[in-house]
């Protein structure tokens, strides 16, 4: 069966195209982008603006003719941080709906966790043992940490690399002074949550996934075999 997985994220609406059959691993077939940037398409209000909804609409239409092209017997849709936060998500998604059909899932900060986490579980196996897992998108930054399939602890924080650029770094360069507000920011953050995950002791295996964090590999000089063997989540 051929399926199409539509993902509306904060920065990309990205569908992804696998031929899927029971008991065996999904082939990915087609990968088509599109970069939205919802995130920062926010009024001061926190709502998506009128033309982000439109180019949201389009978006997905356009991913939708993607997936007839490809032959889609079924399109999985979801979105994540930036609808899920925005302020007239409920009125995005009706309008999404009534225009393209799509009936669009929004993830919780937790389930788009869990979910990243089994995919790293399965991509890596059972012989990984305890895995943590880490996922920076362009609004929110996932941590999951267990054995099993399904984390035994699993949090979404609000540290994507978009939301704290647009809202912590103005400047281009960035100034010295901002860096160091974020990282104390940033570290408070993360704070308030390593207790939940430093009660299950060290992991075997630590997990990053995300475009983001290939980019900070490339830039702290990681061979390409290490780049290439690492997951990606959207």
């Amino acid at each position: 069966m051929r399926l199409g997985v539509l993902d509306v994220g904060s920065n990309t609406v990205h569908l992804l195209v696998v031929d899927a059959h029971p008991g065996a691993r999904p082939l990915p077939a087609h990968s088509h982008k599109a970069e939205l940037r919802l995130a920062e398409l926010l009024d001061e209000r926190g709502a998506i603006a009128p033309g982000g909804v439109e180019r949201l609409i389009a978006t997905v239409r356009d991913a939708l003719l993607a997936a007839e092209d490809k032959g889609c017997e079924e399109v999985l849709p979801f979105a994540t941080s930036a609808v899920r936060e925005a302020s007239n998500a409920d009125a995005v998604l009706a309008r999404v709906k009534d225009e393209t059909g799509v009936d669009l899932q929004v993830l919780t900060g937790e389930e788009e966790a869990r979910l990243t986490f089994l995919a790293a579980r399965r991509w890596f196996g059972w012989s990984a043992g305890k895995l943590l897992l880490l996922d920076i998108g362009g609004g929110s930054l996932e941590v999951a940490f267990g054995i099993d399939e399904d984390p035994d602890a699993a949090v979404s924080l609000p540290l994507g690399a978009g939301r704290l650029t647009a809202g912590w770094l103005p400047g281009d360069p960035a100034d010295t002074a901002d860096v160091k507000a974020l990282r104390r920011h940033v570290r408070a953050q993360i704070a308030r949550t390593v207790g939940e995950f430093s009660r299950f002791g060290r992991p075997d295996h630590v997990v990053a996934t995300s475009k983001t964090f290939k980019q900070l590999a490339r830039i702290a000089g990681a061979p390409v075999r290490a780049r290439a063997s690492t997951p990606s989540a959207s």
